[in-house]
Formats: structure tokens, sequence, C-alpha cells
């Protein structure tokens, strides 16, 4: 499914939602609906975890990029909501089967974590780990279009970046690298010791494509055997009925 269709079909559940309980939200948007409170962009049980946690409590805090005095998080297309209403949940811990599919426990969850990658002999940079587990980082996606491209002299200046992929068989844009959020953040996953996981729908089976073009051009086997896609569909199927009726019912994932 295109991008497009993607926001319109998530669009139009979250507004059905939403007038179904009388949730007051901005529809003036084309490809996306706004939640005049945020807390109405997250299942109830949810948000009381997060507003118990400081640092789940700021994460929900990021600005808007396109839509002016508005949090990212009331947007009925982000990511970063979705994931947090998964696992934010205070009954995360015992979904054995959510447990079974990420092959990690819970018991520390962070959102937001700086992968500080190597950069000019040692400085970190600016990555951003959407999710972090014991031993796992994931990247986030929904109905983002790509993983953005870079320069090819701002991608080639990690200091690990020609040791971990064969860099002449990484997709290219023109002069810049595509791709770019996946390679910044396996970088970040195997300088950090850890494995790495996409979370998308599959309805978007465009970016597993994207993300499997980068995996491959990883040198090593096993960091390749680190990497793989889990759907938003199957995580829903683990999570314990309330949760999973409402993130099916909100976003059509079933």
């Amino acid at each position: 499914m295109k991008t497009d269709k993607l926001k319109l079909e998530i669009r139009s559940s979250s507004l059905k939602y939403a007038h179904k309980r009388h949730i007051p939200v901005d529809e003036s948007h084309a490809s996306s609906l706004i939640y005049l409170n945020l807390c109405d962009n997250f299942h109830p049980e949810s948000f009381k975890s997060i507003l118990s946690n400081p640092e789940w409590r700021c994460r929900t805090t990021k600005t808007h990029p396109n839509v002016a005095n508005t949090k990212e998080m009331q947007s009925s297309n982000s990511s970063d909501a979705l994931l947090m209403n998964i696992f934010c949940h205070p009954d995360i811990s015992r979904w054995r089967g959510l447990r079974d599919l990420i092959g990690e426990r819970p018991e520390t969850v962070l959102f937001g974590y700086p992968g500080q990658v190597h950069i000019n002999n040692g400085k970190g940079d600016l990555t951003e780990i959407d999710l972090v587990l014991p031993g796992v980082f994931c990247e986030a996606k929904l109905t983002e279009a790509d993983f953005t491209s870079k320069a090819a002299d701002v991608v080639e200046r990690y200091d690990c970046f020609r040791s971990i992929f064969h860099s002449e068989d990484l997709p290219r844009v023109g002069e810049k690298y595509d791709n770019y959020q996946i390679i910044r953040n396996l970088l970040a996953a195997f300088q950090h010791g850890k494995k790495h996981i996409l979370l998308c729908d599959e309805r978007r089976p465009d970016l597993v494509r994207r993300y499997m073009q980068t995996v491959s051009c990883l040198k090593e086997m096993d960091n390749r055997n680190k990497c793989r896609v889990i759907f938003w569909q199957e995580i829903a199927l683990a999570c314990g009925a309330s949760l999973r009726n409402w993130v099916a019912e909100k976003y059509r994932i079933f």
C-alpha cells in the first residue's frame, strides 16, 4: 500500500473512533487527524503509565514539525504514539506472546535514546533510537515515506562505516546514500552490542524492501542475522485484549 493511501486509511479509522466517543479533533488536515487533547491519542492505561514516568512523559512533548502549537503525538499517524501505546502499557511484562515475538523481556523500556554513533574519530552523532529494550534497538515506522537519504561525505564520516558495510552496494539516490536512518541505526546497534528490529505495518512492503536492501549490504553474516522486521499486526495480536482491540479499531491494524 502506498504511503498516502495508508495515511488516509488510518485517518478514516481514527476519525470514526473519535466521533464514536465524542472526542474533539482537528479535521482540517488532509492526511492526518489531530487530537486536540494529547491523552485522547493514547490507550487510557498506557497514558496513565506515561504520566507516572517523567522520561516517558517528556517524550510526549515533542513538537509537531508541520503543525503549529501542536505536539507530534497528537497526530493520528504518529508512529511514536503507537509505539508508546504498546510498550508503555502496564501489563506488557505479562504478555508472553509479545516477549517471545520480540525475543526480549521488556524489563527496561527507553524511548528516544541517544545512539551517539562514533563519527570523526569517536565524537558521538545525534542519532536517536526510537525504542531500546535490554538487547535490541528498534526503529518504528508507520506512514513515513522512507528512511531519508544523505550526502555521501556525511555518511562516510562514520568511523565504522566502511568496516561494517559493503558501501559500494548500498542503494543510492544520485550522489546520496539512500536509507540513511537505517544505516545510522545499524551502526548504533552494533556499536552498543545490540540487535536491531524494524517495527512497521505489513501494509508497507516498500519499507521492508528498503530495510532489507541495507541489511544485505552488511559485511558480516552475524550482523545480518541480528536484524529483522516485525509487523505492528504481529505485535497487536500478542497484546492483551483491551489494547489489541483498541489498536485494531483506531489504526485498522488487524
